[in-house]
This record gives structure tokens, C-alpha cells and sequence, in this order.
């Protein structure tokens, strides 16, 4: 985790120090290697059964939001990041199609953010009209197909792919288009900027 509680206020990990998980209210410890990113962990098993070890893409992305919007805690689960429009979820590690319809249902009103870095290689891309692509997906991670909420792909340097339609057959394809990274936030509810358009993603 990124956030504890220590009197009442969020804090993140320094070392040597303990607070409180926001969830379950146990104890956690910091964790201030040279290694992994400074953070906090539970004296026993983590509380929130979906989570998983965050990586510097993971924080990169959340410290792209407020503060208080991130590691929200919904139920017995915190949400990589809650806005005042819907739940954000930022997945790195391959992740099965039960659980990501566990989130969806969840959630509900939600969208996936997919590090594709790993991956990147696996998909070409054909240019069709205006700013749309169709996409053709070499040995695809399958479970997406389950997914009925929006997804897109961060691809790093390559930029920003939403997903509009995933065929859930072999070979796999479908079509989307190259966003930025401004009209990601915006869709997410982080910025809202008149002149963009906003598409009936949610």
C-alpha cells in the first residue's frame, strides 16, 4: 500500500515507522528498501484479497490523481484510484477472467488501465479512417475477452490504446484508437477540459 493511517491522517512510508491499514484498521509496517518502492505492508496477510504487488508504473499512474483519490477503500477492497466519476484500476500482472469479472461486478462503474509494455510487441496495428485501428493480437492475453468494462493499454513511449471491441476468438483482433495521456485523465473524471470531447465510454 502507498497510504496508511497514523492519527487520523493519511501517510505514506517512512522508515522504521508503523500505522494503521485504512481497511481493516491492523497494524503495518514500513518497508523502506533499496530495491521495491517504499511501502506499507500488513504484519500478517493483507487484508484485501485482490492485491498484488505495485510497481513504479503502478505509482507513476496514481500519483497522476489527488492525493485523497487514491487507494480508496470500498468494502474490504481498495480501489487503485476512486474519482468523483468512477473506479480506476491499474493492472500490470496477468490477472484471471474470474477476477476480472469479480472487480467489474464490484465496482461497477469502472475502467481497466492495462500496462502493455510487456506485450507491445505481440500486436500490430493497421491504420483505418481518421484516428481508428484495427488490431491484430499475437499470443493475446485471453482473459480480457471477459472484461465488459472500457479498457485501455498503456503501451509506454508507444502511447495510449483504448480498446473499443476485443473479438474473443483466435486470431485475435479488433479496433480502438491512439489516445493521450490528457484524454485518459479526462475520461477518468481528472480533468476537465471543455474543448475535449468526451466519447459514452461509461
Amino acid at each position: 500500500m502507498k497510504w496508511a493511517k497514523k492519527e487520523n491522517e493519511r501517510i505514506t512510508a517512512t522508515p522504521g515507522d508503523r500505522a494503521r491499514c485504512p481497511a481493516c484498521c491492523g497494524w503495518v509496517i514500513a518497508k523502506c528498501g533499496e530495491i521495491k518502492i517504499w511501502h506499507w505492508a500488513h504484519k500478517s496477510m493483507d487484508c484485501d484479497p485482490w492485491h498484488e504487488p505495485e510497481t513504479q508504473w503502478h505509482l507513476q499512474w496514481k500519483n497522476e490523481f489527488p492525493d485523497d483519490w487514491q487507494e480508496v477503500v470500498i468494502g474490504n477492497h481498495r480501489a487503485d484510484v476512486k474519482t468523483p466519476k468512477t473506479v480506476v484500476e491499474f493492472q500490470s500482472s496477468p490477472i484471471s477472467g474470474q477476477m476480472i469479472r469479480e472487480r467489474e461486478n464490484f465496482y461497477g462503474r469502472m475502467v481497466w488501465l492495462i500496462n502493455g509494455q510487456k506485450f507491445r510487441d505481440n500486436m500490430e496495428f493497421r491504420r483505418k479512417e481518421g484516428d481508428f485501428y484495427t488490431f491484430r493480437w499475437k499470443h493475446p492475453r485471453k482473459t480480457w475477452w471477459e472484461s465488459k468494462k472500457p479498457i485501455f493499454i498503456d503501451f509506454g513511449s508507444r502511447g495510449l490504446f483504448q480498446v473499443c471491441k476485443i473479438h474473443p476468438n483466435m486470431p485475435c483482433g479488433g479496433w480502438g484508437s491512439f489516445v493521450s495521456k490528457e484524454y485518459f485523465l479526462f475520461c477518468c473524471g481528472r480533468h476537465l477540459k471543455r474543448e475535449l470531447v468526451l466519447n459514452d465510454l461509461f
